[in-house]
C-alpha cells in the first residue's frame, strides 16, 4: 500500500498563486511538480538555475538528506539572489516514481494553494536551511569529495542531453575548459557503441 502524502511544496517566482496549474513537462504529460521537502521546492523558486550550475541530490529524508553544491565561483548569488514563494498543496493527488528521482512528486491535476510563504531571498533561506540541518550547502570552492574540482561529473550528463536533442551551447558557455574533454568521452562512446 502506497504511503499517504498530507502535504507536499511549489517553489515559484511568482506571488499570489491561488492554484498551480499543470504544464507540460520533459516527458510530455501535464503534470504540476512538487517536493517533500520545503528546501528543495525553495530552490526551484529561482528559475535561472540547473544542473549547470549546481549538483542537487537527496529527498530530504534522515537517510537521504539534500545536498546542493556551488559549481562555480558566485553562481548561487546570481541565480538564487531572486525572491518568490513557496507554496504548501495538499499531497492527495501526488504520486511518486514518475521523474526518476525520488524527492519529486507530481500530480495530473491543477492544485489548490493550501498556503503561501513569500522568500524575500532564495539564497539567505537556502542558508538558514543549511543551519537547521535541513539541507548540506557546498559553497564554491567546497564539495563532496565524489564530485570532481573540475565539474567533469557533467559530461556524460550533457552528452545524453545531446543524444536526446537538446541545445547544449550553455554548457560550453559555462564551461569552455571542459569542451575538449567533452569531445574526447563523445569519441570514445562512439567507439563502444559500434
Amino acid at each position: 500500500m502506497k504511503e499517504k502524502i498530507k502535504y507536499v511544496y511549489h517553489g515559484s517566482v511568482h506571488r499570489g498563486l491561488k492554484t498551480i496549474k499543470k504544464n507540460k513537462t520533459a516527458h510530455g504529460t501535464l503534470w504540476v511538480y512538487a517536493t517533500l521537502s520545503k528546501a528543495i521546492s525553495t530552490i526551484f523558486i529561482s528559475n535561472k538555475g540547473s544542473d549547470l550550475y549546481y549538483y542537487l541530490s537527496g529527498d530530504g529524508t534522515e537517510n537521504n538528506p539534500v545536498i546542493l553544491v556551488e559549481r562555480k565561483e558566485n553562481m548561487f548569488q546570481d541565480i538564487f539572489n531572486v525572491s518568490g514563494s513557496l507554496y504548501t498543496l495538499n499531497g492527495k493527488n501526488f504520486i511518486s516514481g514518475e521523474t526518476g528521482w525520488s524527492a519529486e512528486v507530481v500530480s495530473e491535476f491543477d492544485e489548490d494553494v493550501i498556503h503561501e510563504e513569500y522568500v524575500n531571498n532564495v539564497f539567505e533561506k537556502l542558508k538558514e536551511f543549511n543551519d537547521k540541518g535541513e539541507l548540506k550547502l557546498y559553497l564554491y570552492p567546497q564539495r563532496p569529495s565524489f564530485i570532481p574540482n573540475d565539474n567533469s561529473d557533467l559530461i556524460p550528463k550533457v552528452i545524453r542531453w545531446q543524444k536526446r536533442g537538446i541545445n547544449i551551447e550553455s554548457f560550453f558557455k559555462i564551461y569552455p575548459e571542459l569542451k575538449e574533454k567533452y569531445f574526447e568521452q563523445l569519441a570514445e562512446d562512439e567507439k563502444v557503441d559500434t
